[in-house]
């Protein structure tokens, strides 16, 4: 946590979170996003990354999550498997009881003066992108601590899976993969679908971060408004798009879907010169960050029109 952004709560809150408690989680979400300073880009005029996110909720016993083991990866939790295993491995309760339980996901959109500069790259992500995929990965870890420690603060049991020991991400030669996918707990929330690059098109469209919690709260859960999981795109609605196709500088989407593993080199091998100075200076993180599939594309910032009557009927 920063200074001075540390959870300040009374015996109001308490109240606050009992009356509404899914007004009361958005509200110091929106605040925070907001506020923080790290919710800033410090060498682009201190622009924001993203901009305020929009929500979805999913009951925690939902069947939807058991699906995920196998099209995830047969280690990906379910949330009461992963609730259960914070209580007593973190919290060290024995034998714990896990009543209800809901998961909060959020989608944040980013900057669109971001969306609109890397779009006018082709082979390589700019500079500001970079940027965002990096700071911003560092500012979603600092906004759902902050979450959490505030719901703590009020006796609520909150938990960011991926911000736990148990969370890791699966890597070559296996499958690309995590034990708690962010885009398809967004999915179960309602908040959206996936498209024919893997991304995750929302009513704020594909440019967006996911990001969730637990919370052992019982809260409504959103209404997914889509018959399939590939509702939003335009491609699979109609085959009139594939947009994505032309931005991927590394063949790595094609009218079969999107290939993990030529995507894998494109970060780490292809774009490595961008790390390594040859573009510019300033490039940040493991890998330079890409991102071309999901600017300059009809869904970058909207669910396409050419979608599917069902489709436009989404969460906003």
């Amino acid at each position: 946590m920063i200074e001075g952004l540390q959870p300040i709560v009374d015996s109001d809150k308490r109240h606050e979170f009992e009356n509404d408690p899914k007004a009361f989680i958005e509200r110091i979400i929106l605040d925070y996003v907001a506020t923080s300073p790290s919710n800033r880009l410090e060498s682009f005029d201190d622009a924001p990354i993203f901009e305020p996110p929009i929500f979805g909720y999913a009951a925690g016993d939902d069947p939807v999550f058991e699906t995920f083991k196998e099209v995830v990866h047969k280690d990906h939790f379910t949330p009461r498997e992963f609730f259960g295993k914070y209580l007593s491995e973190v919290q060290k309760i024995a034998n714990p009881v896990v009543g209800d339980i809901s998961v909060v996901s959020l989608a944040l959109p980013y900057n669109r003066e971001t969306m609109r500069v890397n779009a006018l790259e082709n082979e390589g992500p700019a500079l500001r992108w970079n940027h965002t995929r990096w700071k911003g990965q560092d500012f979603n870890n600092e906004l759902v601590t902050y979450v959490t420690e505030v719901l703590a603060a009020l006796g609520i049991e909150a938990v960011a899976p991926d911000q736990t020991p148990f969370f890791r991400i699966v890597r070559p030669p296996e499958p690309l993969a995590s034990t708690w996918s962010q885009r398809h707990i967004a999915y179960a929330a309602g908040l959206g679908t996936f498209s024919l690059n893997d991304g995750f098109i929302t009513t704020k469209g594909i440019g967006v971060r996911c990001n969730s919690f637990l919370i052992n709260v019982k809260l409504e859960p959103s209404a997914r408004r889509y018959t399939d999981h590939l509702a939003n795109c335009s491609f699979y609605a109609s085959g009139a798009c594939g947009a994505c196709i032309d931005r991927c500088p590394g063949a790595a989407i094609t009218a079969e879907g999107h290939d993990k593993l030529k995507c894998y080199q494109v970060l780490f091998v292809q774009q490595k010169p961008w790390i390594d100075g040859m573009h510019g200076p300033g490039y940040i993180g493991d890998y330079a960050g890409c991102g071309l599939c999901q600017t300059g594309v009809p869904c970058a910032t909207r669910i396409p029109v050419n979608a599917s009557p069902r489709q436009i009927d989404g969460i906003g």
